[in-house]
């Protein structure tokens, strides 16, 4: 197998099989799983745990023979590791589900996923490391911003715009020209119909309450 469909994971987690079994569906060789307390010589869905990734050069074939992808969850943590394999001069691609429909004119930038049933419509950007997650569907001219996660079933009408690191719950919908500040928080099932500025959350049980994220 060449590089091209060689991919080892950083994580081993229940998002990384997520993304092992997207990554397979795409066509992608799963060549391994770089994680903390992994041991060598252990499996994860059929596919070795090479060891904890702290250093990449550990084994030169890790970078040279193979695609690199931060397949974890949590935003900040995921961030930090693509920053590292972007610094170690890893290939890290995006990776769409076969199932997604996304649009020719759409950007998917480098370790964003899109999953499974999404949706990302004309002229619309993914930035860098974001999540579009199951059966979320971004409109027209939507921009998505590096690190962000929008969650399962969300809906983001036209024009939406979504600040770096920020994060839209499961089955949230935001109306068209909004724009959600960096690092803000929007709650599972939560309508929003007015801008959120940076750091502020907005939560289904209180709708119409902005307040600062807690430091």
């Amino acid at each position: 197998m060449t590089r091209a469909n060689r991919l080892i994971l950083l994580g081993a987690g229940g998002h990384a099989k997520v993304i092992a079994e997207l990554a397979r569906a795409a066509g992608w060789e799963i060549a391994g799983f770089l994680a903390p307390r992994s041991e060598r010589g252990e499996e994860n869905l059929g596919a070795p745990l090479l060891g904890n990734g702290a250093d990449l050069t550990a084994d030169p074939s890790w970078l040279e023979q193979n695609d690199l992808f931060p397949a974890i969850g949590e935003g900040e943590i995921r961030w930090r590791e693509f920053v590292r394999l972007a610094a170690a001069g890893a290939r890290v691609p995006s990776l769409i589900h076969p199932s997604a429909i996304v649009s020719p004119s759409a950007r998917i930038e480098a370790g964003a996923v899109v999953m499974a049933g999404a949706i990302i419509q004309a002229d619309s950007v993914v930035g860098p490391a974001a999540i579009i997650n199951t059966g979320a569907q971004v409109d027209h001219d939507c921009t998505i911003g590096a690190g962000s996660m929008i969650a399962p079933g969300a809906v983001l009408c036209g024009a939406v715009h979504v600040g770096d690191h920020a994060f839209v719950g499961a089955g949230a919908v935001l109306v068209p020209g909004i724009h959600i500040g960096r690092g803000a928080f929007v709650g599972a099932g939560t309508t929003v119909v007015n801008d959120l500025s940076e750091g502020t959350q907005l939560k289904a049980s209180r709708r119409s309450q902005v307040a600062p994220i807690a430091e």
